[in-house]
């Protein structure tokens, strides 16, 4: 079996130059032999499919006969014993596992023709081992038919050989048999990729599950970022109102401007007195203006557009005129301040206390008229003479 990019990935050089690498020696599952080879009756060319069961993969002696097995360059005509070992060995193996339905065991390959060998390409490996075979078919838990089964496996030797028998899912395989006559079969796999099944050579159909995993995993990872997403981007209710993150963000911004700015009105006496006294002065024109008006607990803003509301009923030209024509209830907050100040401007003093604030302003407006007829636009010089009373001209 090749050792593909995942393997290569994990391989290593040590000090002494040695390559250690990781690798499948066997696998659960059913498997191609020539029934010559495994000593069955009848034609000895004849395909046999072998079934290898986890029972027997991972029986404990079977697994600890290979560590420290030999490693050889293809396969020896005979078993490796104390007696041929330095003719055969290139290297030993070491800490057979189990890892899923597959036997692992570490390859320490110490001899640099080997070596230079799988860098050159020469990358599949096969187990060397004796086992008994029991000719009896039958059908794998999965529901695969097979003809004969494996037992008591004892490893001998690991071989880098050119072609493996289980194909790429199993990285470390016995040698593929090659028939005496016609091209060898290959084995197939069926496998379910979304809903389809595919039957497909075993080579392609390690690919495609390899491929089919590992898309799964990206898909899951996108899922749980874009639920991740949608959940970080969410609208929350802040007191009654749905904001989003960026939001809620703009109004943190702009509550901290305007919390800098009151800190630095309330550390500075001079800014403190200033606010004080224009917010009296507010209060104290509303008052005089419109003395039914209630300023506590309301903004300076709500207090003047109140007033102008108030002085809209007798005042509605001049105040059309300081309002673009708009109602106080939807002008801007600076024209109704800018129509504050001109009431509070144009009303006498002593108004609050006489009068309400219609007949306060009429009054005052009237002794403040001049002729128009020269004007060009009566209705602006008029509006002009309101805006500018306050400035004694």
């Amino acid at each position: 079996m090749k050792l593909t990019l995942d393997l290569l990935s994990a391989r290593r050089m040590t000090a002494e130059g040695y390559l250690v690498v990781p690798a499948r020696v066997a696998r659960v599952g059913i498997q191609e032999y020539l029934a010559g080879e495994i000593g069955l009756e009848g034609d000895p060319d004849r395909l046999v499919l072998v079934y290898r069961s986890e029972a027997e993969v991972f029986n404990p002696a079977a697994m600890a006969s290979f560590d420290g097995m030999p490693i050889t360059d293809d396969h020896p005509g005979e078993s490796v014993t104390a007696e041929n070992w330095g003719q055969y060995a290139v290297g030993f193996v070491r800490n057979p596992r189990r890892e899923g339905d597959y036997l692992v065991c570490d390859l320490y390959i110490t001899r640099r023709s080997a070596i230079d060998k799988i860098k050159a390409g020469k990358a599949e490996l096969s187990a060397g081992y004796s086992a008994a075979y029991i000719d009896e078919p039958g059908v794998t838990p999965d529901g695969k038919p097979f003809d004969a089964q494996q037992a008591d496996i004892r490893g001998n030797h690991v071989a880098i050989v050119d072609a493996g028998r289980c194909g790429p899912a199993c990285r470390v395989s016995d040698s593929k048999p090659q028939p005496r006559t016609g091209e060898p079969p290959m084995a197939k796999r069926r496998i379910t990729v979304d809903g389809i099944n595919l039957e497909l050579e075993e080579t392609e159909a390690s690919a495609v599950e390899s491929i089919a995993s590992k898309l799964q995993a990206a898909n899951a990872q996108v899922g749980q970022l874009e639920s991740d997403l949608e959940t970080a981007t969410a609208p929350t209710d802040v007191d009654g109102t749905q904001m989003t993150p960026q939001q809620m963000a703009a109004e943190i911004t702009k509550l901290r401007a305007e919390l800098a700015k009151a800190n630095a009105t309330d550390e500075d006496p001079a800014m403190r007195d200033a606010a004080i006294a224009a917010a009296a002065k507010v209060i104290g024109d509303a008052k005089r203006l419109l003395p039914a008006v209630v300023t506590d607990g309301k903004p300076l803003a709500a207090i003047r557009r109140e007033v102008v509301v108030g002085a809209y009923g007798t005042q509605k030209p001049m105040l059309d005129a300081l309002l673009g024509g708009k109602a106080p209830a939807d002008a801007d907050q600076a024209h109704i301040d800018t129509a504050f100040n001109v009431l509070a401007a144009a009303a006498p003093a002593s108004a609050a206390h006489t009068d309400d604030a219609g007949d306060a302003v009429a009054r005052a407006l009237a002794s403040q008229q001049h002729a128009t007829a020269d004007a060009e636009d009566p209705r602006a010089a008029y509006a002009n003479r309101l805006t500018t009373a306050y400035k004694g001209k």
